[in-house]
């Protein structure tokens, strides 16, 4: 099973990740970490690539933690619009499913916000969308 993970480094993308290295290590996985860069800043400030990438790592070494297993975490910076570049590198990975955490604002974008919301609508694949309450501790799979 492939997943995608994209993140944003905050604590909704990492509990996020969290459930999706729950459901991964049930299966025979990879885990794809998608960290979108802002096209406006991505070839002016090397120093958004370098935080990116910081992320990224961050995140890595929880799911380490969490006993995935190194060689099936990949992780990838790309620079764009963040719905549009989840939904394209889902795509190009193949992936089954992308899990994600949202913040939530109001309206709709109280229930999922404004990128998952996006994202929702423009991809072929599953999504599962874990929501800023969710206590991944007491998730059993």
């Amino acid at each position: 099973m492939k997943i995608l993970i994209p993140t944003d480094g905050s604590a909704y993308a990492e509990n996020a990740a969290r459930v999706a290295a729950r459901i991964a290590m049930e299966h025979d996985y990879h885990l794809i970490l998608l960290h979108v860069v802002d096209d406006k800043g991505f070839t002016r400030k090397t120093w958004r690539k370098e935080g990116a990438e910081n992320i990224l790592q961050g995140l890595r070494d929880v799911l380490l933690q969490m006993g995935c297993e190194e060689g099936r975490i990949e992780t990838t910076v790309v620079g764009g619009n963040a719905p549009e570049m989840i939904v394209e590198v889902a795509k190009q990975f193949n992936v089954d499913r992308i899990v994600m955490g949202t913040q939530g604002k109001n309206g709709i974008k109280k229930l999922v916000g404004t990128v998952t919301e996006k994202v929702l609508q423009m991809s072929d694949v599953l999504v599962l969308v874990v929501p800023p309450g969710y206590n991944s501790s007491q998730d059993s799979s």
